[in-house]
């Protein structure tokens, strides 16, 4: 059925690379969510008054929302892939984020009224009709969302898409609260116990709870959350993988929405070394990278003295003392400037991004320790925080 929907509506649907493609198989995903979600939505909410079930009706509710979030995953997906304007030169793959944020207040809103309607079910409780019927719509349902989290996580594991593989999970999570819902049904047929209220209350929770998950998950790319630690292990490896290339540092990772990375990093190389062909190596290591890493790349180059004997002394020395005063500290661009009197010990010190300490005082501490070594040294700090 995956392959078959795959084949006939998505053209070169082998080419995930491949933008249109892309925005192909986000269109098609969401059109047989909304079907399905509309369907078991409408289906629910009858069963549900016809059997006087609250938490049913809740349930109907929560494949409301989620068709809700199919349609916002659809306009994503169409308004992710225009072209970049003057006002948007990053291009628009952000409005992803944004339409999941939008949802994630509709799934509260819609958890907030379940929770409502419950309360008054455990306060005001309406004996549960069972019926055959009921039984097997909520059967059905499930068997429908298993489905559904299978098809969206293959869809999504294709095109490397979070929405679609947080869309797989949260019909997996549907599975667990119409089960609950189920359970409510079944215990009514042989029980006068008012538990349909309290399922309702269960199921109103799980959805909230799956609310402020989405709501994280889309807030949090907005914000500038880290990159992926693979990612900036592979890009690493990567431009250090060149001969030409002996350090990386201020390595920064960009997120314009899914697809879309602006990788800037430093890459020192020999100071000595011929600098246009060095560049030259620069630039194709640059379009290496966005044809591997589907990114724009940039980079600087350090140039870093490796010959001097003296030079090479301070370095590693330094690496040991800021590695003394914290080990997840780390140097970078080290350079000394001699003269008459005193030697500058140039370099940056690179700090956590969580890394709160007091700049001065760091500084102050570097020097003093410095001083030890050699009177005549004096340290040239600037303190960097990373953003990896």
């Amino acid at each position: 059925m995956i392959k078959w929907l795959k084949r006939t509506f998505i053209k070169d649907y082998t080419h995930t690379d491949d933008s249109q493609v892309r925005e192909r198989y986000g269109i098609v995903a969401s059109i047989v969510c909304i079907l399905c979600n509309v369907v078991l939505c409408v289906f629910k909410f009858l069963v549900g008054a016809l059997s006087h079930s609250v938490s049913i009706q809740a349930d109907a509710f929560n494949n409301l929302s989620d068709a809700g979030s199919n349609i916002a995953t659809l306009f994503g997906f169409k308004l992710a892939n225009k072209q970049p304007d003057s006002d948007h030169p990053y291009g628009h793959g952000r409005i992803e984020y944004v339409t999941g944020m939008m949802i994630a207040f509709l799934i509260l809103l819609v958890a907030f009224s379940s929770f409502k309607e419950s309360m008054t079910k455990i306060i005001s409780p309406d004996p549960v009709k069972f019926s055959v019927v009921t039984v097997s719509v909520l059967l059905g349902s499930i068997l429908v969302k298993l489905w559904m989290g299978y098809f969206n996580k293959q869809f999504g594991k294709a095109i490397d898409s979070p929405s679609l593989m947080a869309a797989g999970q949260d019909s997996i999570n549907d599975v667990v609260s119409t089960f609950a819902t189920l359970i409510s049904v079944m215990v009514a047929s042989f029980s006068d116990l008012p538990i349909d209220g309290y399922i309702g209350l269960f199921v109103s929770i799980f959805v909230f709870k799956a609310g402020i998950e989405v709501f994280n998950d889309t807030v949090s790319p907005l914000l500038g959350q880290a990159p992926d630690p693979k990612l900036v292990a592979n890009v690493y490896n990567f431009v250090m993988g060149h001969d030409v290339i002996i350090g990386v540092h201020d390595m920064i990772v960009h997120d314009y929405g899914p697809s879309r990375l602006f990788i800037t990093l430093h890459a020192e190389v020999r100071a000595d070394a011929n600098i246009l062909e060095v560049h030259d190596l620069i630039d194709e290591i640059e379009r290496e990278m966005a044809q591997h890493f589907k990114c724009l790349a940039t980079i600087h180059m350090d140039p870093i003295e490796v010959d001097d004997e003296l030079t090479n002394q301070l370095r590693e020395k330094t690496r040991r003392l800021i590695a003394d005063i914290d080990a997840s500290y780390t140097i970078h661009d080290f350079r000394i400037v001699s003269g008459p009197t005193h030697t500058n010990l140039i370099f940056d010190v690179v700090l956590p991004s969580n890394d709160h300490r007091d700049e001065k005082e760091l500084k102050a501490i570097i020097s003093q320790k410095v001083k030890e070594w050699n009177n005549t040294y004096f340290v040239v700090v600037n303190i960097d925080h990373s953003y990896i």
